[in-house]
């Protein structure tokens, strides 16, 4: 087990100095690794008694830091602390992992509450108004099932996981299923990662019209060192987006002022059946590449009053409305959203190839480039409406060539792509 943590950390460096963020910091000593159900936690437990012993064991850990290793086995647990908005029925520390056996260790919240039970929760920025956060952690291993739990009113509370100002934190093979609300609700990110894990049918309890309800969501604005890498996940029939990126100055400018934060990257990653499945509102700094979009509702990847962000060498296929979207909505008035980009990209079988709408009555929609990207089985390639200041589209082969340019563009660059022959 010393042996696998030891590796495990030291690829985790080594990805996020890829990444551009700072190197993770290795414990100062040897880690403690103690086996959870030697210490209370059992399959034969209510989830209140689970709760109270995994909490217990946490919290004693948390003073030396180590791992708590849980395994094969499906342990209940229950609701076992409040927070501001909802419940949870662990609450996370600096310095503790938590490994189990794979898809064998199923951790299964269970219960109906007011607001949303959510599994692991960190939030001392929002419950204490202390802006700490939670540090070196790791999640490998397990399976979170929360088809047994129910909301009586939908607040966005119900992850499987949610925390806010989180640093060095890393996730690896876990699922996170059948939760209220978002699977990965985690916000504010500095140097952290997340690969080869798994959202699947979360957001039960939400609307399509509700907030949140993804599989992986992340929320940034805090400080200018946010970013994080996802890498090798999978989002499948979630009930809003597969994965995004959302700027939570929308809710509270105050709380989450940052006008300027560090990369965002998702990388080989797979959304099958969401409404969306790629994309961000307010987001900024996203970069999504090779990333594989299908039968999502509406958009396989879209960008709502985004700027800096783009999709390369991405496909998507099969979507309700449109493969890659761009929209600038009159709520963002203020803001000018620029620099959103989509190339090499591939676009099969959708209504739309690409559809950009800038709606803005103050600030124009700045500037969308469609580069070497190739459409096919589209009927409508480019579709445009509003108000852009700069449209540029080059090098894109398309097997229909019929584009709606609606857009009044300021400046539009139209060349070397298959209409123009």
């Amino acid at each position: 087990m010393m042996k696998r943590i030891c590796l495990w950390l030291c690829l985790t460096a080594l990805v996020v100095s890829l990444l551009g963020c700072h190197r993770p910091q290795p414990p100062a000593h040897e880690e403690e690794t103690v086996r959870a159900t030697d210490h209370g936690l059992s399959t034969e437990n209510t989830g209140e008694a689970n709760s109270a012993a995994l909490q217990a064991l946490i919290d004693r850990v948390a003073l030396e830091g180590g791992t708590i290793y849980i395994p094969a086995g499906e342990y209940l647990f229950a609701e076992n602390g409040n927070q501001t908005i909802g419940s949870h029925c662990i609450k996370m520390r600096s310095g503790v992992s938590i490994v189990g056996d794979g898809e064998a260790t199923v951790l299964k919240p269970v219960g109906r509450s007011q607001y949303g039970l959510d599994m692991f929760y960190f939030n001392d920025y929002l419950d204490l108004n202390e802006a700490s956060y939670l540090e070196n952690c790791r999640f490998e291993g397990f399976v979170i099932d929360a088809s047994g739990t129910s909301c009586e009113t939908y607040t966005s509370a119900g992850k499987g996981f949610m925390f806010n100002l989180f640093r060095n934190c890393h996730w690896k093979n876990v699922t996170v299923k059948n939760t209220d609300a978002t699977g990965f609700g985690v916000d504010c990110p500095i140097d952290s990662t997340i690969s080869q894990c798994r959202a699947i049918g979360c957001g039960k309890a939400a609307t399509e019209r509700s907030t949140g309800a993804s599989g992986f969501g992340i929320g940034f604005g805090y400080c200018n060192e946010e970013c994080i890498l996802i890498l090798d996940c999978t989002a499948d029939n979630n009930k809003k987006f597969g994965f995004f990126f959302e700027h939570q100055g929308c809710f509270d400018g105050e709380k989450y002022p940052a006008v300027q934060v560090g990369q965002f990257t998702v990388k080989n990653c797979t959304a099958t059946s969401n409404l969306y499945g790629f994309g961000g509102i307010g987001a900024m700094n996203t970069t999504y590449e090779a990333c594989n979009s299908e039968h999502s509702g509406r958009y396989g990847f879209l960008f709502e009053n985004s700027t800096n962000s783009r999709a390369i060498d991405c496909r998507s296929q099969y979507e309700g409305e449109a493969s890659f979207a761009m929209l600038h909505t009159p709520s963002y008035d203020a803001r000018e959203m620029s620099e959103i980009a989509f190339l090499r990209c591939t676009a099969q079988h959708s209504p739309i190839g690409v559809k950009i709408v800038g709606e803005g009555t103050c600030a124009p929609l700045s500037e969308v480039r469609v580069e070497a990207c190739q459409f096919s089985d589209t009927p409508g390639t480019v579709y445009t409406l509003g108000r852009l200041q700069r449209l540029t589209l080059i090098d894109n082969v398309s097997d229909t060539n019929e584009n709606e340019l609606l857009a009044v563009a300021v400046i539009l660059q139209d060349s070397g792509n298959s209409w123009n022959e």
